[in-house]
């Protein structure tokens, strides 16, 4: 009697394998690299929505008091609790920055905000000796975007 060989093989290749690997490694680059797009394009609108936020309350500082604040001012945790109490002080926080440290520059850069305050006039200001009466704010978007700045109204 002749013994009958199966040809019948249970499992997969090793192209089978190796192919299905790369489809799964294809796939994730492309979801890692569609997250990336969607985190810089939140902080983004993060950036924008405090830069708003810190204008509106500088709007409303400038009303209450005929001046904006200078910069040492801005940069001072406890002046800002005492002064812009409706602003978090995590919107004077870029949200690339590596501290939690309330820092605002005179330009912006990739991890902090731009506040440039001056005079009336466009000189430099301290509220001491002259008043505050202009200023930019800005920030730095990530992705190639640019800088988005707001002017004061005054």
């Amino acid at each position: 009697m002749a013994k009958k060989i199966s040809n019948n093989q249970n499992g997969y290749s090793i192209i089978e394998l190796i192919f299905l690997s790369v489809i799964v490694i294809v796939l994730a680059s492309v979801l890692i690299s569609a997250s990336s797009g969607i985190r810089i394009r939140e902080r983004n609108n993060t950036r924008i929505a405090d830069i708003k936020t810190l204008q509106l309350n500088l709007e409303i500082f400038y009303a209450r008091n005929g001046f904006y604040p200078s910069l040492v001012e801005m940069n001072t945790p406890h002046w800002t609790a005492e002064n812009m109490k409706q602003v978090p002080s995590s919107d004077f926080i870029d949200p690339s920055s590596k501290t939690n440290i309330q820092l605002l520059t005179s330009s912006s850069t990739k991890t902090n905000f731009g506040y440039d305050v001056s005079s009336s006039s466009g000189t430099v200001c301290n509220n001491k000796t002259a008043a505050c009466g202009q200023y930019i704010l800005t920030a730095t978007l990530e992705g190639g975007s640019g800088i988005f700045q707001e002017k004061s109204l005054n």
